[in-house]
């Protein structure tokens, strides 16, 4: 190994503690031209012979500050060809209309859908951000000045989504401008960020400094609580998601309920997680949710009205319809959707879509080695679970497709085969645990795909 500067070694160890990167990946970095992503960058050069991985570069010009956009994308490209990286470069041009807090979360947007199409287009495994520890504390105070609960004060994730990594999420602004200045290295300054109109910006301008004086050792005390809140929520998600995957009962398309009577048997914390949990599944995101809207549904609960009903941002219904709890998109339970619970092997009808689908359980003597029909399938018994259920297309659906080692949106993969936005409800989805295991007629999850060492295979047939 060469002889690697301090912060190289910190973040080599941040990258191996957190399993950030597996041998022989592909590494995308995000590039916008500032000290934090050049530092990232010049760091994973240096690493990249003892991490054995390729690297490449993504830019995305958000088109919003005239002139300095432009330079910023030159200066990038400028690196590029003198490193010898191959560089994707896009601009943005749905920000102009967006304004303040709207202008923020649509940016954020348009950058994760750039990054997930640079990810595909290139076959990459890793996508790596710039964000440092003291964006991690300052993540930590902005989200508890909005009212955040203990998921928002555990701030960003050394890795998310098995996609998107953070490396230098373990060193200080001061040790990364250190490290940029002792190598040499040039950067550009983006004037956005003295701003403070935005209330990222504010944080740190302004309360991160006098919040210091009271405690020096505030960014640090900070980083421990992120990581703290971020265990405990890993362990409580995980166990709503395990009770809400037990519970959930589908009626059709969208809708799905809860029995109120089973909710109220939780402790109060696991109740807000399996609430939680619900929207997820129910709108594909948490996006605009907070702890308010929550409490409201709790709220719900005790009506003593037998049905009643709240709307939630991004078009979420979440009626009480007697007993039961029951989440839904819009109009969308009035839609001509299904799901169907398979207890186990046998043969089910599905008379929405006037198909049968057949799950039996076969030798590895029978097994043909590749499905002969798109309508069949050949799945990983011991990685699935019972009950399956097989149901239409939902928004926010995603799998991971056979052969790749990322996530795909079903509605990219029915854009891909070029499925017509009316046949897309009809197309049957087979899902255990809570995950797509097979898109019906088209393709499987490379997770649940039959490997060498399976022993149990069960063979799916719809006709």
């Amino acid at each position: 190994m060469m002889n690697l500067h301090p912060t190289e070694k910190l973040v080599l160890a941040t990258i191996r503690e957190h399993e950030m990167i597996g041998s022989g990946d592909r590494v995308i970095v995000a590039v916008s031209g500032g000290p934090d992503s050049v530092c990232l960058l010049e760091i994973l050069l240096r690493l990249r012979a003892t991490l054995n991985i390729s690297l490449m570069m993504a830019h995305l010009d958000h088109g919003l500050r005239p002139g300095e956009d432009e330079r910023e994308t030159e200066f990038v490209e400028g690196l590029a060809r003198r490193l010898g990286i191959t560089c994707a470069c896009e601009r943005a041009s749905q920000l102009a209309n967006a304004r303040g807090s709207c202008l923020e979360e649509k940016a954020r947007e348009i950058r994760y859908r750039f990054f997930e199409g640079v990810l595909d287009k290139f076959n990459a495994q890793r996508l790596a951000l710039g964000h440092n520890k003291n964006d991690q504390s300052e993540t930590v105070v902005m989200n508890m000045l909005r009212g955040s609960g203990s998921t928002g004060l555990s701030g960003m994730p050394p890795i998310r989504d098995n996609r998107y990594i953070r490396p230098l999420i373990g060193i200080t602004r001061e040790e990364i401008l250190t490290y940029v200045r002792e190598k040499g290295l040039a950067y550009m300054t983006d004037s956005s960020n003295l701003d403070k109109k935005y209330l990222r910006n504010r944080i740190r301008l302004e309360l991160m400094p006098i919040l210091l004086t009271y405690q020096p050792r505030l960014i640090d005390h900070l980083e421990d609580l992120a990581f703290l809140c971020r265990e405990e929520n890993s362990f409580m998600e995980g166990e709503a998601e395990k009770w809400l995957q037990e519970m959930i009962r589908f009626t059709s398309g969208q809708s799905f309920d809860i029995s109120i009577e089973a909710l109220k048997g939780l402790p109060v914390a696991i109740q807000y997680r399996v609430i939680r949990a619900a929207i997820q599944r129910a709108k594909g995101n948490l996006r605009r949710i907070d702890f308010g809207h929550i409490r409201t549904i709790i709220d719900l609960m005790k009506n003593h009205k037998a049905q009643v009903r709240i709307d939630l941002p991004e078009n979420l219904v979440v009626r009480k319809v007697y007993n039961k709890l029951r989440f839904c998109v819009g109009e969308e339970m009035h839609s001509a959707g299904f799901s169907y619970p398979i207890e186990g092997a046998g043969r089910y009808y599905m008379d929405s879509i006037d198909r049968t689908i057949t799950c039996e359980e076969i030798s590895r003597a029978e097994f043909p080695g590749r499905s002969p029909s798109d309508w069949q399938c050949f799945l990983d018994l011991e990685a699935l679970r019972w009950p399956f259920i097989v149901r239409n297309f939902r928004p926010g659906d995603k799998f991971m497709p056979l052969g790749l080692k990322g996530f795909k949106k079903l509605k990219d993969l029915f854009i891909d085969k070029k499925i017509a936005h009316e046949q897309r409800k009809s197309i049957p989805i087979l899902e255990s645990n809570g995950d797509i295991v097979w898109v019906g007629g088209i393709r499987i999850d490379h997770r649940y795909r039959v490997r060498e060492d399976t022993k149990r295979i069960l063979r799916c047939k719809i006709e």
